[in-house]
């Protein structure tokens, strides 16, 4: 019952604000109603609408997809400073970094649903259950560590605000260990993603080991850039 309570406080807050906030609600929910209308028609005449071919098997789905996978693992820049290093000027903005990732996540997995053209099979994706089986699909490895990592960041901001909710302290026996855990998952999930792409024998510039250390660099780097540019406009 309180948990109910927190989730319908939670949704009030979240759809009170300004006529500006009302403005930029209205704004995403239309692309959002505009998006799903298009990917109803996509179901409907299949993927030959999107340009796709076998020479060009990954549109722009898959590019934002692999975009929004850096925004998610940017987050870890976040907590490394904040909780490993106990750097306290950051910790305030952890909560952002972590929510910020879980939208990106969303988005992420959203956009692999979008790419299959078959979202009835999504099944075969799960590892143990669907074909091809876990561990020999690298695309089992990487509904795994993008449900994990989602996992991870929904719980940590959940934990906190359900606490701060209740008048309570958030205990660090249940929040570092997820804390600490955030940073190897992060490192996963795009280096299972640098994997999916080295392995295209079509593409040989990919065809390097540098691909996972490179991915890493550009969303350590990205990410937060990012995220410093959606803190200053929410200040503003």
């Amino acid at each position: 019952m309180k948990f109910l309570q927190f989730i319908g406080a939670s949704i009030r807050i979240a759809l009170t604000g300004s006529k500006r906030y009302y403005a930029w609600l209205l704004a995403c929910l239309t692309v959002t109603v505009v998006g799903f209308y298009y990917y109803g028609y996509q179901l409907q005449e299949g993927l030959i609408i999107t340009g796709m071919r076998d020479q060009v098997s990954w549109g722009s789905y898959i590019a934002n997809f692999t975009f929004l996978v850096g925004v998610a693992a940017a987050a870890v820049m976040i907590v490394i400073p904040a909780y490993l290093y106990h750097f306290e000027e950051f910790k305030p903005v952890t909560l952002l970094g972590e929510m910020l990732a879980a939208s990106a996540l969303v988005m992420c997995i959203a956009f692999v649903m979008v790419d299959m053209g078959r979202p009835d099979r999504v099944w075969h994706l799960l590892p143990f259950v669907g074909k091809p089986n876990f561990p020999r699909s690298l695309l089992n490895w990487d509904v795994l560590v993008l449900t994990g990592y989602l996992f991870i960041n929904l719980f940590i901001p959940g934990y906190m605000l359900y606490s701060v909710y209740h008048h309570q302290t958030p205990s660090k026996k249940i929040l570092m260990p997820f804390t600490y855990l955030s940073v190897p998952w992060a490192v996963s999930i795009h280096t299972v993603t640098a994997f999916l792409y080295c392995g295209l024998v079509s593409r040989p510039v990919w065809n390097t080991a540098l691909m996972a250390p490179r991915f890493l660099s550009t969303a350590f780097a990205a990410g937060p850039a990012l995220i410093i540019i959606i803190i200053q406009i929410v200040r503003t």
